[in-house]
Order: structure tokens, then C-alpha cells, then sequence
């Protein structure tokens, strides 16, 4: 028969194992299950990546989320971590902004290049000799 003592401190430390780990992330993950369910488009999420956005449309798995005005992304909802209250939001995007008329034409970063700003620099004969693989003239130790 085993001894009392023994067999009180297994029971003893499956109740402290229960406590401390298992019925804490039980308690976490229904928490992330009703936070889930809650969602709704227009809310402000943080995902666990720390990219904040706003909920633009919801399925069954995957949400899209607008992370600055016009840019959006698909995640599944498991990475939204966190709905956010006013007070989370250090910085504020608005769509009055003014943005480039349609019409207009973009700049590119390329259009003020010259070809004049390229150097196309002529190897000396030497060194052009000892570079080049093909040549077959020049005995190899």
C-alpha cells in the first residue's frame, strides 16, 4: 500500500498544476473566443504582430483590416489580439486629408534621373586580362 504521505502529494501538486497553469489559459482562451465573436466591422483591433487597423470585413476565419487610409490586409482573426478603446490610440487618421486628385500624375522617383548621372567605368587592359574566365592563354597553378 502506498504511503499516505506520497499519494497526498501527487494530489497535491495536480491541484497546483491545475490552478496555476491549466484553468489560467482555459480562462485566457474563452476570453480570445468571446473577444472574437465580438468583432464587428469599423472596430479599431490591434493584431499580434502590434499592427493596429480598423475592421473593414469580417468572415468566418479571415478579417480585413484597413491599416492606414486605403491600405488593407488580410489576417486570419486569431491574430487580432485586442480591440482598442479611444484612449489606446496614441495617433489619429482621418480621410479628410488631402490626397493626389486622380487625375493628376504621380511622381516617380525615376523621372529625374539622366543618363549623364551613370558612370560606366572601362576596366584598365590589365586587370580586363586577369578577369576574364574565358581566356584559355593564361597558364593556372
Amino acid at each position: 500500500m502506498p504511503d499516505l504521505s506520497t499519494l497526498l502529494m501527487l494530489v497535491l501538486m495536480g491541484a497546483a498544476f491545475y490552478f496555476l497553469l491549466i484553468r489560467p489559459q482555459q480562462k485566457r482562451a474563452k476570453k480570445q473566443q468571446e473577444m472574437t465573436n465580438s468583432l464587428a466591422s469599423g472596430t479599431r483591433v490591434m493584431l499580434s504582430s502590434g499592427v493596429f487597423g480598423t475592421i473593414r470585413h469580417l468572415g468566418e476565419r479571415q478579417a480585413i483590416i484597413e491599416i492606414a487610409p486605403g491600405i488593407e490586409m488580410t489576417v486570419v482573426k486569431q491574430a487580432i489580439v485586442k480591440t482598442l478603446t479611444p484612449e489606446d490610440d496614441e495617433f489619429e487618421y482621418s480621410d479628410d486629408q488631402p490626397a493626389a486628385a486622380d487625375d493628376e500624375p504621380l511622381g516617380s522617383p525615376f523621372d529625374s534621373i539622366e543618363p549623364s548621372d551613370f558612370v560606366d567605368p572601362k576596366p584598365s587592359e590589365s586587370r580586363a586580362a586577369d578577369d576574364d574566365p574565358t581566356d584559355q592563354s593564361s597558364s593556372h597553378k
